[in-house]
C-alpha cells in the first residue's frame, strides 16, 4: 500500500510541476508579428537567477532579422518555475524576443527561440516545425533580411528623450516659487476674511 501512494505521488507531482506547451507552430512571416526582436546570437554569459525567478542572458548579435538593438544585448528569461529555460556560454540561438516593458526584452521557452543542436532527432523544434536551425536561419533572413544594428549612442539618445524626466527647479526657481505661493495664500486668506 506504501508503494502505491509513493507511486501516485510521484507521478502527480511529476505532472503538478512539468510546463505544458501548446504545439509550436513553424515560424512565418505573419507569426513572427508577434515579436519585437529576432536574432541569430551567442551567448556571452548569464547572470544568476535572481529571488523574483527571472535571470538576465547576454547575448552578441550575429544577424539580426528583426527589431531596433545593438550588437551587444541583454535578454530577462524564467529560471524558476516549470518552464523554466536555459542558456550556457558559448551556445547559438535563435531569439524570437518581445517588450512587454520599455527596454526590457524577454523570451520564453513556449515561443519559437531555439537553441542549435546539432543532432537533430533531439530537437524539439524540429520535429514540431520540421525546418531545422540551419533552415530557419535561411527562412529568416529571406523573408526579413538582415537588418543594421542601432548604434549605442543613437538608442540612449533615444532613450533619454522617451524615458519619463523628474527634472527639479534651480534653487532661485523654488525661491520665486515660494515666495509666489505665500502670495497667493495671503490673497485667498484676505478674501476669505473679507466675506465673513
Amino acid at each position: 500500500m506504501r508503494n502505491i501512494f509513493t507511486f501516485l505521488f510521484i507521478v502527480s507531482s511529476g505532472y503538478l510541476f512539468s510546463c505544458e506547451c501548446p504545439p509550436i507552430q513553424p515560424i512565418s512571416k505573419e507569426l513572427s508579428k508577434n515579436y519585437n526582436v529576432i536574432f541569430f546570437g551567442k551567448v556571452d554569459s548569464v547572470s544568476a537567477c535572481a529571488t523574483d525567478g527571472i535571470s538576465t542572458v547576454y547575448f552578441t548579435i550575429n544577424e539580426l532579422y528583426k527589431g531596433a538593438v545593438s550588437e551587444h544585448v541583454k535578454i530577462d528569461f524564467d529560471c524558476a518555475s516549470p518552464c523554466l529555460m536555459s542558456f550556457e556560454k558559448g551556445e547559438e540561438w535563435l531569439i524570437y524576443a518581445s517588450y512587454p516593458k520599455f527596454d526590457k526584452l524577454t523570451v520564453s521557452l513556449c515561443e519559437h527561440s531555439r537553441k542549435f543542436i546539432s543532432e537533430v532527432s533531439k530537437d524539439y523544434y524540429f520535429i514540431s516545425s520540421q525546418r531545422t536551425f540551419e533552415q530557419e536561419k535561411q527562412f529568416l533572413k529571406t523573408e526579413l533580411g538582415v537588418q543594421a544594428f542601432v548604434e549605442k549612442n543613437d538608442l540612449n539618445e533615444q532613450q533619454k528623450v522617451l524615458k519619463p524626466h523628474n527634472d527639479q527647479p534651480s534653487p532661485i526657481n523654488k525661491l520665486f516659487l515660494l515666495l509666489v505661493s505665500i502670495g497667493v495664500m495671503g490673497i485667498v486668506f484676505l478674501v476669505a476674511r473679507k466675506k465673513k
